[in-house]
């Protein structure tokens, strides 16, 4: 079973490059290409939220499931 590694998923139509982010990446997962935030370091990311918080334009989400189990 491969294990899906989740991302923060950046909307380069929105973003405005600037650099919130980046700043306040914990662990440097993202940085600036042409103006616009990616994720360039995928294994880096530990998904805090922070850059999806500080984002100014909402540009950035991050994702969750949602995992339900039955009683047992």
């Amino acid at each position: 079973m491969v294990e899906e590694i989740w991302l923060p998923q950046i909307d380069k139509d929105v973003c405005t490059g600037c650099g919130d982010c980046i700043a306040v990446c914990p662990t440097d997962a993202l940085e600036l290409v042409t103006g616009t935030a990616v994720v360039a370091d995928p294994i880096a990311c530990n998904y805090c939220a922070e850059c999806e918080t500080i984002c100014p334009v909402d540009a950035i989400v991050l994702p969750y499931q949602i995992v339900l189990e039955a009683d047992l």
